[in-house]
């Protein structure tokens, strides 16, 4: 539960190489003159955004024993887990905001922008959330707001200010705007320096994120090679089934406008 990824987000696989976005980071403006007069030189000045790729893998351990004793297909459902670990690890890249360091995030790192009251007022603030983006120019089609499933069961239940009508969460929309709900957006501990550390708690420390999810391209590059060896631990009496493959996740909106 949870671990859907937003509307927006477009997964590219087998990328090869690094990709390279070309990006317009200014706009021309047009000029009211003279007949004859001479229009002002305006240059359209171009950057370019790369993907940082990191090596994504993990390997289990079974026991040769367990897999003859097991009256299921045991290895089919070790790989399960691991399809299940790899749409964790997205989840949790994409909604955290803890200050992760190897793939980054929208999110990660990120400075709290306000505070929203689950009150009266919480319909017009979340409205005023999102247009803060449109103000700045992005392309506002693909809006995602990311609860945790509490913050998902008050917004249900609690209506509209002012006679409007409806409640803040209804017809599958939050104040009309896409969004999911997954305590991932929780913040949670750099899961590659203390894996074993729970999240705080949500009755203490509750977020919400908003983002424009088609300027973040998750891309998995090249091949994912799925392995299971027999050998190399045969002494041990165990069978190794190990993944490897790279992932990259990058922010495409950090050069697409010019005031931050």
């Amino acid at each position: 539960e949870g671990l859907g990824l937003p509307s927006g987000v477009t997964i590219q696989t087998g990328v090869t190489g690094n990709e390279v976005w070309p990006v317009s980071i200014n706009d021309c403006e047009m000029e009211e003159v003279g007949e004859t007069a001479e229009l002002t030189d305006q240059t359209l000045k171009f950057d370019n955004i790369s993907p940082a790729v990191k090596r994504v893998g993990m390997t289990a351990n079974v026991s040769n024993t367990a897999i003859d004793n097991a009256a299921f297909d045991l290895l089919a459902f070790v790989q399960q887990k691991i399809t299940l670990a790899q749409r964790k690890y997205l989840a949790e890249k994409i909604y955290s905001h803890a200050a992760f360091t190897g793939v980054k995030g929208p999110f990660s790192g990120a400075k709290v922008a306000g505070t929203i009251t689950i009150d009266k007022t919480a319909y017009a603030t979340i409205l005023k959330a999102v247009a803060a983006f449109a103000d700045n120019g992005y392309d506002m089609s693909q809006i995602d707001i990311i609860i945790d499933a509490t913050t998902e069961a008050e917004l249900k239940a609690l209506p509209k200010p002012d006679g409007q009508g409806g409640l803040v969460i209804q017809h599958g929309k939050l104040a009309g705007y896409n969004y999911r709900a997954s305590d991932v957006i929780a913040p949670t501990p750099d899961s590659q320096t203390d894996p074993e550390k729970p999240r705080l708690k949500l009755d203490t420390d509750r977020y919400m994120g908003i983002g424009i999810f088609n300027y973040l391209a998750v891309q998995q590059h090249g091949e994912v090679r799925l392995t299971i060896d027999p050998i190399s631990k045969a002494a041990k009496n165990v069978t190794a089934v190990t993944i490897n493959t790279s992932w990259s996740v990058t922010d495409l909106s950090v050069k697409t406008t010019t005031n931050g």
